[in-house]
């Protein structure tokens, strides 16, 4: 009997992007809808919030898509409140030491991206970016056990494959380990998913050519989004 997470990793082989992508992204917004509905009124979650100052960026603007207005003014009301008391205890002529420091301490980006911060920060990584982490590594490593199994091999070499990230972490990342040849399957799919793109990018451009125009148009003119989700990663909704 298959298991739930492989009926998860196959379902979402039907779907257009990377799979770990799409899920990782779905598990975050699941974090970020508990956060607005429930978890802003938890005294651990606040405070965790207070130390990280909020959200990152990206998460923070999700967020504001998502129309969590209260959530926002409450938790981030905390952060301001800190800000504030650090900026009335702190001279100008100290910039470097005590509140002022913490005040300024550089910001992280978003996303996976730019998880490990501005350089030089020291603030501590954005909460939902740090679920979005462990959803990618829970799904990886799914994935090298889904691998194994012939059907789900077929369906994710007919998929949009990995954005080259999470196949990057696929092969790299260090999880508990999974016996087999997990590996070179995911690269033998990965290889037919980017010749399959690589040849309907070639039609694109090829039709963008005026002698071409008038050619009955397909699947090759969305090739363009399903690149730019390969390189860069999926789009946050």
């Amino acid at each position: 009997m298959k298991t739930r997470e492989y009926q998860i990793l196959l379902h979402a082989c039907s779907q257009e992007g990377c799979l770990i992508c799409k899920l990782a992204l779905e598990s975050t917004r699941r974090y970020l809808e508990a956060f607005k509905y429930e978890q802003f009124t938890d005294v651990g979650i606040r405070e965790e919030l207070r130390r990280t100052q909020g959200f990152c960026h990206t998460h923070t603007w999700q967020l504001v898509r998502m129309g969590a207005s209260l959530p926002l003014a409450q938790a981030y009301r905390d952060v301001l409140s800190d800000s504030i008391d650090q900026l009335r205890h702190s001279t100008p002529t100290a910039p470097g030491a005590g509140r002022l420091r913490r005040l300024l301490e550089g910001r992280n980006g978003a996303g996976r991206a730019s998880s490990a911060g501005t350089p030089g920060s020291t603030r501590p990584d954005c909460p939902a970016c740090k679920r979005h982490a462990l959803a990618e590594e829970r799904y990886i490593q799914d994935l090298r056990q889904a691998l194994l199994d012939d059907e789900f091999m077929g369906q994710l070499s007919a998929s949009s494959g990995l954005c080259l990230e999470h196949f990057r972490l696929a092969n790299e990342l260090r999880q508990t380990a999974v016996h087999g040849d997990w590996q070179q399957r995911l690269q033998q799919a990965q290889l037919a998913c980017l010749e399959r793109l690589d040849a309907r990018l070639g039609e694109l451009i090829r039709k963008h050519d005026y002698r071409f125009q008038d050619e009955e148009k397909g699947p090759e003119m969305h090739a363009w989004k399903q690149a730019a989700g390969l390189v860069g990663g999926e789009e946050i909704q």
